[in-house]
């Protein structure tokens, strides 16, 4: 009774965990991509292709606060919703761009559907206090493990259709996603209008060292992850070309499944363990890159790419359930949104 109990109060995470996961494989699959495809499209240099991968994370920074803020006070589900519509209207857009300028205005919109943080505050508040690690764990596993899959999946979709027909299939499915948290999940009672985080609440938030130093983590964790896709692409087309990424990128994903599912087992036995855990994570990090500097070498190109992806999504998941447990509910949503902000 104590398994069935569990698996109804933890079925909605689920259902909203897989809803994210899809919104974020939707947007991450044609990131090994970008780079290349860029050089098809009228006005392209390295510089704009750089700006059209790079301007999806800055106008995700731009309005993740924003997000959390209105979440607070309208609600989460009104909050993803809107998110989700500009994410489809970017998609669909750039599947009609043929210059680099409307693709970099594309990628800006998708980007500017800065749901993410709205969602880890809408799984908090979908549990009681003492299964919120636990629903911020799933909801940090499937985003994670998502968007590591799409870096598998995209290859091998690469092979039957353009990038362009990759928007219009994302853009597809996360109509589809819409739909879905329209008519199956239901918002948290507790966001209300009458409901607003206290004056100051960005000033203590920044004044909390654990808080900063996790947000810290989670910018530089996002920082090498864009940087890495935005190189490795090029240099796998050179040795596999686009349709063969997926042999690096699915044995790294493996790997990296089972190393974080071992990662944040261990790393909830204590804090210390935790921060064990986080610390190892960036050494790993930083191993993979010199795997890197040997461009010509599959194996080599192998090795970084498993280790990295090891360390990043261990990094994504733990960073994510330890933000959790700092600040009061009534400013979640921003609270949130400051994490996201630094992913971004």
């Amino acid at each position: 009774m104590k398994n069935v109990k569990s698996v109804s109060v933890m079925l909605p995470v689920v259902m909203l965990s897989l809803a994210l996961a899809l919104r974020q494989m939707s947007m991450t699959i044609v990131m090994p991509f970008i780079s290349t495809y860029c050089k098809d499209l009228i006005g392209y240099t390295p510089l704009l292709a750089g700006l059209a991968v790079g301007i999806f994370g800055l106008t995700q920074a731009i309005f993740q606060i924003p997000y959390g803020v209105l979440s607070d006070k309208y609600g989460n589900k009104r909050m993803v919703l809107i998110g989700l519509v500009l994410v489809v209207v970017g998609l669909v857009l750039a599947f009609f761009s043929n210059n680099m300028a409307l693709l970099i205005v594309s990628r800006a919109l998708q980007g500017s559907g800065a749901i993410i943080g709205v969602a880890y505050s809408w799984s908090i508040g979908m549990v009681n206090e003492k299964d919120r690690t636990k629903a911020m764990s799933i909801l940090g596993a499937f985003i994670s493990v998502a968007a590591a899959l799409a870096f598998a999946v995209g290859p091998l979709l690469r092979e039957i259709m353009s990038v362009r027909w990759m928007f219009m299939t994302c853009a597809i499915l996360l109509t589809l996603n819409l739909l879905y948290i329209l008519f199956f999940l239901k918002d948290n009672k507790q966001h209300t209008k009458t409901q607003a985080a206290p004056k100051g609440t960005f000033r203590l938030l920044l004044q909390n060292k654990t808080f900063v130093t996790l947000n810290l983590a989670a910018f530089l964790n996002n920082f090498l992850m864009v940087s890495v896709f935005y190189a490795l692409p090029l240099d796998l087309n050179k040795i596999t070309g686009e349709t063969g990424m997926w042999k690096i990128f699915v044995p790294a994903i493996i790997a990296a499944i089972i190393f974080m599912k071992a990662a944040v087992t261990w790393a909830e036995k204590s804090i210390n363990n935790n921060y064990y855990v986080l610390i190892a994570s960036f050494m790993i990090s930083a191993v993979s890159i010199i795997f890197y500097f040997n461009k010509t070498s599959f194996l080599s190109l192998l090795a970084g790419t498993t280790l990295f992806m090891c360390a990043y999504i261990s990094l994504t998941t733990l960073v994510a359930a330890n933000v959790n447990s700092i600040a009061e509910d009534s400013y979640r949503g921003q609270r949130m949104e400051f994490l996201i902000l630094s992913n971004s």
